[in-house]
């Protein structure tokens, strides 16, 4: 089995929800992370636990993910403190406040989602591949969504949109890093309990939700290289061994 202790790894969306389990199932294996989102507090408390409960060193990062030079400035402070990044896992997301068709919602509303939900990972990506590449070695996993069922219901346009988007994304990576050492894959975490999908009026009805240790599980597994001939796909943490 291929140790992850001492190797680095980056998680957006880490204070809280399928983040923050991922995170913890790093830092369990010896990881060093640096945990981001968009309040300060929620991230500094989970870093503390983190590194209380692992002895893993854990860098809290609130901030834009959208933005550029943040992100840029952020991954200079994570490599100073911590090393090369072997890892970048971006699960960062929000959502519309209203479940409407396109028609009626608000547009400058619908953009933002759209920005959080594929600018931001596609920043963060571009922050951190090319060092990935120089060094040959190097995993970005992108949680997926069940985006499909907004899609069916004619809402949270933006959020299907930019789900389906990043998915294209990750295809397009895989294809330009063959034979670089670096794998991109997305992982569908299934209908997991979290502020977001309790929220959706979509799911009210749901009882028998996902466990996200699953997709956590996942993550950890396509950090030590197992699924690296699944590059470009999407890998159903409902479904892996």
């Amino acid at each position: 089995m291929v140790s992850l202790r001492g190797r680095v790894a980056v998680v957006s969306g880490a204070g809280r929800g399928i983040g923050r389990v991922i995170a913890e199932a790093l830092a369990a294996e010896g990881m060093s992370l640096a945990l981001i989102a968009r309040t300060g507090p929620q991230v500094r408390v989970a870093a503390e636990e983190l590194t209380d409960r692992y002895g893993v060193p854990c860098f809290p990062v609130a901030a834009d993910i959208t933005d550029t030079a943040a992100v840029e400035r952020m991954v200079m402070h994570v490599e100073q403190h911590l090393g090369a990044v072997d890892l970048l896992v971006n699960d960062a997301a929000i959502i519309e406040s209203r479940e409407v068709p396109f028609w009626q919602a608000d547009l400058d509303e619908v953009w933002r989602v759209v920005e959080v939900n594929l600018r931001g990972p596609m920043v963060l990506t571009r922050a951190l591949l090319p060092a990935m590449v120089d060094r040959g070695r190097g995993h970005v996993v992108t949680v997926a969504s069940l985006a499909r069922a907004a899609t069916q219901t004619g809402t949270y346009t933006g959020y299907a949109v930019s789900k389906r988007a990043l998915s294209i994304f990750t295809g397009s990576l895989a294809a330009a890093l063959q034979g670089t050492g670096v794998i991109v894959v997305d992982v569908l975490p299934g209908l997991v309990r979290t502020d977001l999908t309790a929220g959706m009026p979509t799911w009210r009805d749901v009882t028998d939700w996902d466990d996200p240790a699953a997709t956590a599980s996942t993550v950890v597994e396509i950090a030590r290289g197992r699924y690296d001939d699944a590059a470009g796909s999407t890998l159903d943490a409902s479904a892996t061994p």
